[in-house]
């Protein structure tokens, strides 16, 4: 590790001033060690006078960036310099300014300080760039809201107020995220306090929905009221989204006048129990509580940057758990309905630059596991450390999981353990994770249903063929169903009748919907990220393209006869990795214009590895084919088992090895290639049958696709439809693929035992 400095000592002040053509540089600390110190000013020399710019403790504070309770050695202090978001926010008179006077003046625009300041209260300010001329962008400003929706929970009405705030205010659509939560798109600045106003007061809000501090909270999406581990889940989740939240009553001066939102949260009522303010602020003496008089957990500048927290149950990683700050996993008694803990997973997360190694994905570590009655306090001090000694002299390396990466496990450990004041006990050991979605038919176990549909690319609206957006405010007036959203940026509809199960896929049906045995597992294992023309940082499309990638690999599969096979893909606009890119199979980063970075190699159950980067940096979009084709071609004839995934398969040989086949590989050579699993003739028959010349052209078409012979695949499909055995061919290895159903990719999972363990 690099030589660094822990500050310990007393010094009255520093000053280091530069010539008036720039900034003045001020650090002081006060009595007692790291108190209140100021860095490079926000605003340059003016008559020759210095702006300092003050990002030190709040008044009455004690602990924070600038006096960790606990110094650490790192490679940073966070005392000398810090970086220009912190100034801001520092300025900001805890999320107020200069929002206040910027929503007050006529301009359809904020300023650049309160874009920061505006995203803590769930807002983006955006440009249309699909518009070519700068005056029209330039009167293009609008906003994205994002909802906070802990567990990705949308009750009925709640939809029914977003569809119409769409409608009136945004552009008409929604957007599902891969956090689980809804965006709305297109709102005017003149709009924003109408429409954050009434989300607020039918029991919901944005308020954390973006920002330095807590996001979502994300949990399996599934509504099992009698199976206790996904119960725990779901409560506890809700319980640490309001643990978090931020306590200034900024949110409630803007968009509410000062008043209280007419509806407490829809979730409030399922978490009475912690007593959360209480919670909040018990001061165990470890330097948790930071003395702020407004944000006890926060402190004056809140944390160096986002911070993402998910929760699952043994077995289900259908939320990516390893791509987030913080994951915790529901560990039960040997009983099945006593909460005994959690595991913690800490140090995840997606975001890094093009070409700049100091950034990077990561998947989480393994923290350990905390008894039931220290899990609020464990994260608490999670957070407090992230909050003392993450980086925020570099807004790029802000993220725990540099701090993690920094320290190493064992010492991140250590230092938590400090915060909390007991250790942290050793990880349970789990089953081995799956990656589900929750898609189809599922019994909640109360007398109802839930149905997952799948969304593509997360986004509810209307259009000729698809009407989404129409079908679910149907449902919702019609036959009562609650919404979850799905980390895969699909939609659960719960609390359905069983009585009203058929007439709910006649509806799909008629709006153009398709069920979940209609969808092709690529399109229904792939999501993107919005990219263009909303997004600032986009470099080239994901979300308009998504649904031409999926087509293109499914129809590459099919020529090579590897129709049966699938995989997770994710393509974002940029190396940001809002879709989660780095832990796909096979992912597409944008890198250019209509060019992309190829990513291999990641777990097909999304678990404990990031996939990694070719040298392949600039894949034309044209060029999908010709470069995914040798990949397959290799997979296919050099994989160890039927089932070896894609990503398994790239991670075993090696991303290398990969590229070196790739370089020698003629496009059309998989025909001749030998696959060590494909299927067996059939015996010589002993009978015929006639079909006609269409069906017989189908069924070797679809053979073909599946590396299969006609005569085997129509024996399998005739067999199974009348349910007689089916007549295998003579083989020691299992002749079909990863899959046997001719025409229904991928099943749904089976529902989870009473244990919470799928």
């Amino acid at each position: 590790m690099a030589k660094t400095h822990v500050f310990t000592v007393t010094v009255a002040a520093v000053m280091l001033s530069a010539p008036c053509a720039g900034y003045t540089i001020n650090a002081a600390r006060a009595r007692g060690g790291m108190r209140r110190c100021a860095r490079r000013a926000a605003e340059p020399c003016m008559d020759g006078k210095a702006e300092l710019a003050d990002f030190g403790l709040g008044v009455g504070q004690k602990y924070g960036p600038t006096a960790p309770a606990h110094p650490m050695e790192k490679p940073w202090s966070n005392v000398l310099t810090q970086e220009g978001v912190q100034i801001v926010k520092a300025a900001s008179n805890d999320l107020r300014d200069p929002l206040v006077s910027d929503m007050a003046n006529e301009e359809i625009f904020v300023s650049k300080d309160s874009i920061h300041i505006l995203k803590h209260h769930g807002s983006y300010m955006q440009q249309n760039r699909d518009l070519k001329k700068k005056a029209e962008r330039e009167k293009s400003y609008q906003f994205m809201l994002r909802l906070k929706v802990p567990c990705g929970e949308v009750p009925g009405p709640l939809f029914r107020e977003l569809d119409e705030l769409s409608n009136k205010y945004g552009q008409g659509d929604l957007r599902a995220t891969t956090r689980q939560a809804f965006q709305l798109h297109g709102v005017l600045k003149g709009d924003l306090k109408a429409v954050v106003s009434t989300i607020a007061n039918v029991g919901s809000h944005t308020y954390g929905g973006c920002g330095d501090i807590n996001r979502n909270l994300m949990t399996p999406a599934v509504h099992f009221p009698n199976n206790a581990a996904y119960m725990y889940c779901q409560k506890y989740s809700k319980a640490l989204a309001d643990l978090f939240k931020p306590m200034s009553s900024a949110f409630n001066e803007i968009w509410l006048d000062g008043e209280k939102a007419a509806t407490v949260e829809y979730w409030q009522k399922d978490i009475e129990e912690f007593k959360l303010d209480e919670v909040r602020t018990y001061d165990n003496g470890n330097g948790i509580i930071t003395g702020h008089p407004v944000e006890p957990i926060y402190g004056r500048t809140y944390l160096p940057k986002k911070f993402k927290i998910a929760m699952t149950v043994p077995g289900d990683n259908s939320v990516d758990l390893y791509i987030n700050d913080i994951g915790c996993v529901v560990i039960m008694e040997a009983d099945g309905s006593t909460l005994k803990g959690f595991n913690i997973v800490v140090g995840g997360g997606m975001g890094r630059t093009h070409r700049k190694e100091a950034t990077f994905a990561r998947a989480a570590d393994h923290l350990g596991f905390v008894k039931k009655d220290d899990f609020f306090e464990a994260m608490k001090a999670i957070i407090a450390t992230q909050r003392d000694h993450g980086n925020r002299e570099v807004r790029s390396s802000a993220r725990l999981k540099y701090l993690v990466h920094t320290l190493g496990i064992n010492d991140f450990r250590s230092l938590v353990e400090q915060y909390l004041g007991k250790p942290i006990e050793p990880w349970v050991p789990l089953p081995a994770w799956k990656y589900l979605d929750w898609m189809g038919w599922h019994d909640q176990g109360d007398g109802k249903l839930m149905l997952g549909i799948n969304v593509e690319q997360g986004r509810v609206r209307d259009t000729p063929e698809l009407r989404i957006k129409t079908c679910l405010r149907t449902l919702v007036d019609n036959y009562g169903v609650d919404l979850l959203l799905t980390p895969s940026q699909s939609i659960v509809l719960r609390n359905i009748e069983p009585a009203h199960k058929y007439n709910v896929e006649a509806v799909l049906r008629e709006h153009g919907v398709k069920l979940i045995h209609e969808v092709d597992a690529i399109t229904r294992k792939s999501i993107a990220c919005p990219s263009f023309p909303l997004c600032g940082l986009a470099m080239a499309e994901a979300e308009r393209v998504q649904p031409q990638i999926n087509a293109r690999l499914n129809a590459k599969l099919r020529e090579m006869g590897m129709a049966n096979d699938d995989f997770v893909t994710r393509t974002t606009g940029c190396p940001n990795g809002c879709a989660r890119p780095y832990m796909a199979e096979i992912a597409f980063v944008g890198s250019g214009p209509n060019t992309y970075q190829l990513w291999l190699g990641g777990s097909p159950a999304q678990a404990e590895r990031t996939g990694q980067a070719t040298s392949i940096f600039k894949m034309k979009f044209d060029d999908l084919e010709k470069t995914v084709e040798p990949i397959f071609a290799m997979w296919k004839s050099q994989r160890n088992a039927p089932d070896e995934a894609l990503g398994d398969f790239c991670h075993r040989v090696g991303i290398a090895t990969v590229e070196e086949f790739m370089e020698t590989y003629e496009l059309g050579s998989f025909k001749t290639m030998p696959s060590p699993f494909a299927p067996a003739a059939l015996p010589a028959p002993d009978s015929s049958i006639g079909i006609s010349a269409q069906v017989l052209a189908k069924l070797q078409e679809e053979a073909s696709a599946r590396d299969m012979d006609a005569a085997s695949l129509l024996e399998m499909i005739v067999s199974e439809a009348l349910k007689v055995e089916f007549q295998k061919p003579m083989s020691s290895d299992p002749p079909y693929g990863k899959r046997t159903h001719a025409f229904v990719p991928w099943r749904s999972p089976p529902l989870p035992p009473a244990t919470g363990r799928p």
